[in-house]
């Protein structure tokens, strides 16, 4: 009975608050995820959500953690930052201090200060923009910064393709994330020589918002065009520049880097080219076995976001184990290397909780995403 309660004040006080009152040894751990279920950008909350379903299952399966098993509790943040913030709500006044989520930075800088002030832990498995680089809070990210992800894009376009000016679109409604990508890509062009002709933002929250884009796209006559947009928004783009006779190349950011790119974009995305972390053509088993396993679980193939998620449920696990074994809160052996290797690689993150990964440049060929070049580690 002592080791009972002793391991519930851990739980409480050290890990995440919860609220251990009459528990017992087997009460599960809640994991709070907070994903776009709905709306705008569903694509990254449902692959988001479903990755880390197979991975809350493979560690239930092998016991769960001392004993206890890990319980997903899903929160929709429909899109929205006020969304956002009410699932964060939600979660805080039932004890979960653990999020899983926001997937994208405008929403996760939206509800940090709650989860910061109420000592909790926000995970997010792909938010990755540069502005949230260097925290030493309650963040902690899956994804690389794009910090590092613009600059090998740079060098793609102008030191390989030779491609010297450029037109940047970015979609507002996620502004945290695509200005600050708009931009920083921008310095990195210009600082490798090239000439950026135009940046241009516009709403996917408001239908078509972007049409009237396309003329003067066409008229500045660009070597190449990048689209900072969900993989939807950035499809859609895709057709009405192909339907206005635009003939850049064509290129995008990280976050469109989804199934859902092709199934809406068809042929009028073949070419385009962006720079990932999440090499789908990895033949090593783990990557293989996952993918299988997605496939035949939800009948689709996964983005990077199942896959940073389901990593993200493993590196807890380990944290997690070793924060009831020392003592130690679970921001800091989160930030302990457990040489755990996930489906991406090593499963590290540095001392302000971002992560280190190599990364990889990916073009549309034949309706698939395929390989050309490969860098070193970024963080």
């Amino acid at each position: 009975m002592e080791l009972v309660k002793r391991l519930g004040l851990l739980l409480s006080f050290l890990v995440l608050g919860f609220s251990m009152q009459g528990c017992s040894f087997r009460d599960p751990i809640h994991i709070g995820f907070v994903g776009p279920m709905t709306g705008r950008f569903s694509d990254l909350g449902v692959h988001g959500r479903n990755g880390a379903v197979l991975a809350v299952e493979a560690v239930n399966a092998s016991g769960g953690v001392n004993g206890h098993p890990f319980e997903l509790l899903i929160e929709d943040d429909e899109s929205t930052v006020p969304g956002a913030l009410a699932a964060v709500e939600r979660l805080l006044s039932q004890g979960v201090r653990l999020v899983l989520g926001p997937m994208t930075t405008t929403q996760v800088s939206a509800v940090l200060p709650a989860v910061d002030q109420a000592d909790g832990v926000c995970l997010s498995p792909t938010a990755s923009s540069q502005t949230l680089d260097a925290r030493k809070d309650a963040l902690f990210r899956m994804a690389p910064s794009d910090r590092f992800q613009v600059e090998l894009l740079a060098k793609r376009m102008l030191l390989d393709r030779r491609l010297r000016t450029l037109v940047i679109v970015w979609d507002a409604d996620n502004e945290a994330y695509t200005r600050s990508y708009a931009e920083a890509s921008a310095q990195a062009y210009v600082r490798r020589g090239g000439i950026v002709l135009a940046q241009h933002a516009f709403r996917s929250s408001v239908p078509g918002s972007w049409k009237h884009l396309a003329m003067p796209i066409f008229h500045a006559g660009s070597d190449a065009v990048l689209v900072v947009a969900s993989a939807k928004d950035t499809a859609y783009f895709c057709q009405w520049l192909a339907k206005q006779g635009v003939t850049a190349a064509l290129f995008t950011s990280f976050w469109a880097r989804s199934p859902e790119l092709l199934l809406y974009g068809g042929r009028t995305v073949e070419g385009l080219e962006l720079v990932s972390a999440v090499d789908f053509e990895d033949t090593s088993l783990t990557m293989k076995a996952f993918v299988d396993k997605y496939r035949q679980r939800f009948g689709k193939a996964p983005n990077q976001a199942a896959v940073f998620s389901f990593e993200a449920v493993r590196l807890l696990e380990r944290a997690m184990a070793q924060s009831l074994s020392t003592h130690l809160p679970l921001r800091e052996t989160l930030l302990e290397d457990h040489h755990l290797v996930g489906l991406t690689g090593p499963l590290r993150l540095n001392s302000s909780g971002d992560r280190l990964l190599p990364s990889i440049v990916e073009a549309l060929v034949q309706g698939r995403f395929q390989v050309v070049y490969r860098a070193g580690e970024t963080g």
